[in-house]
């Protein structure tokens, strides 16, 4: 059962018995297969006194009948046991819902540890996966700090610094897929780090400077740093795809 923060007895928004309820109607569905936890009941983390349960309850049958409203205390996202094995997969429509099973914590798995195995697969990248993911968002990356450095050189601030802030999702994607990791969520950034942390030393106050003041010195900055990384990791032909640009993208100013 995920950790609740103390409340007032008579505080409306003390959750826990609702959840408590809806745990044990899990628990007692012979249709219910699994029950798991995301958001910051399943990171253990941000809890407020707001916080209310996020849960996938995994079904055999007929997801509808465990459909709650937005916004309760518990929000419940049913999907049977076929469309959770794909959920947040690679080339599906909730690919993007991935990194939030960097922390999710299973509470019920009437499989056998099914359920659980299913979670693992989807914490970290597959040998297969990364690759793919690294060439595609080293491109992107490449591609909007080329235009955002041309609009920045051209005096045209605005559109740079746009340009510069649209380089920062492909270029997490980057470095995490580098490790064969998912990228976090931006929530999730600093409390991932933080536990398991990157091999490019430095990388991350690297990021809160271009988010900060994304001039031309520190998005080139990071460019060579990454560059090394991506270099390293054999991924060299897709910086080199950039020719005769590349020694521009470095700069030196």
């Amino acid at each position: 059962m995920p950790d609740f923060p103390v409340t007032d007895p008579g505080d409306p928004r003390d959750d826990r018995p609702t959840y408590e309820a809806f745990l044990r109607r899990a628990e007692n569905d012979a249709n219910v297969l699994g029950l798991v936890l995301h958001g910051s009941r399943g990171f253990d983390a941000y809890l407020t006194e707001q916080s209310d349960v996020d849960a996938i309850v995994v079904v055999d049958r007929d997801p509808l009948e465990w459909r709650t409203a937005h916004g309760g205390p518990v929000e419940a996202w049913p999907m049977t046991l076929a469309e959770f094995r794909e959920h947040a997969l690679p080339g599906t429509r909730d690919a993007w819902n991935r990194p939030a099973f960097l922390g999710v914590k299973v509470v019920l798995d009437k499989l056998g540890g099914e359920i659980s195995r299913i979670v693992d697969r989807k914490r970290e990248l597959t040998r297969n996966e990364a690759p793919v993911i690294v060439a595609n968002s080293l491109d992107d990356y490449v591609n909007v700090l080329f235009r955002s450095l041309h609009n920045l050189e051209a005096g045209r601030l605005l559109e740079g610094r746009l340009d510069a802030l649209e380089t920062i999702p492909p270029l997490l994607a980057t470095v995490f897929a580098l490790e064969n990791r998912v990228r976090p969520f931006n929530k999730w950034l600093l409390h991932e780090v933080q536990a398991r942390p990157l091999s490019i030393e430095g990388f991350i106050p690297l990021v809160e400077q271009l988010a900060r003041d994304p001039t031309t010195t520190i998005q080139r900055t990071i460019f060579r740093t990454v560059e090394r990384a991506a270099r390293g990791a054999g991924h060299g032909p897709g910086i080199d795809s950039w020719e005769p640009d590349v020694a521009w993208l470095r700069g030196r100013d």
